[in-house]
């Protein structure tokens, strides 16, 4: 009897032991650890974690995501579908940009032309005030120097102008340009620090 007793309670004890394995052997709560229901929070050793669909997989299952995973993940998406509105913005800019450089260069051209055709009459006009004897000459003449000498000036202010607008125009394109490409990088970078943040494990 007393050695059925023996097994019996080392029979009972094996079996306490092994119910109990299973649930010291559940897996702590933590970044990609499977879980049931949708929206559920809690917290471990001060860190809060959400049953969600992680928004880094392409995997409908439901797992533990800390918030900072999750709010890192949502940082990255926003990104990335932000960066697609933009890069298509830009792309579309460029043939305006492209645009406004040939209207505004041969704006340029015209101006030119007619700052040279001013600077030619103010010469001559200078010249023959050079050689006028009479008042009514020297008055006549001195009043066309002064008008074309307004004239190159009033010219020359709309050259600069257009040349200023054609750099602004060219910086704009550079940057319709180049900036796609900064954006796929910070897009990048967003991603490796939510997958950084929602390590499994974590």
């Amino acid at each position: 009897m007393r050695k059925f007793a023996s097994i019996t309670v080392a029979l009972i004890l094996a079996a306490g032991v092994m119910t109990a394995a299973p649930a010291s052997a559940a897996a702590k709560i933590s970044n990609g650890v499977s879980c049931t229901k949708l929206n559920q929070t809690t917290s471990v050793s001060g860190s809060k974690y959400k049953c969600a669909k992680n928004p880094l997989s392409t995997s409908a299952k439901l797992t533990w995501l800390s918030v900072d995973c999750l709010n890192s993940a949502a940082a990255y998406v926003k990104s990335q579908k932000d960066s697609v509105t933009l890069i298509v913005n830009l792309s579309a800019q460029i043939p305006v940009i492209d645009l406004g450089i040939t209207n505004e260069t041969a704006h340029k051209a015209e101006i030119q032309a007619k700052i040279d055709e001013t600077n030619l009459r103010l010469a001559a006009a200078k010249t023959k005030l050079a050689a006028a004897v009479s008042e009514p000459d020297k008055k006549a003449y001195t009043s066309a120097v002064s008008a074309w000498t307004s004239a190159a000036r009033l010219y020359t202010s709309q050259l600069n102008k257009i040349i200023l607008d054609i750099r602004k125009l060219e910086s704009a394109k550079l940057a319709a340009v180049n900036q796609p490409a900064q954006l796929k990088a910070d897009v990048a970078n967003t991603k490796a620090n939510a997958q950084l943040i929602c390590t499994k494990g974590f």
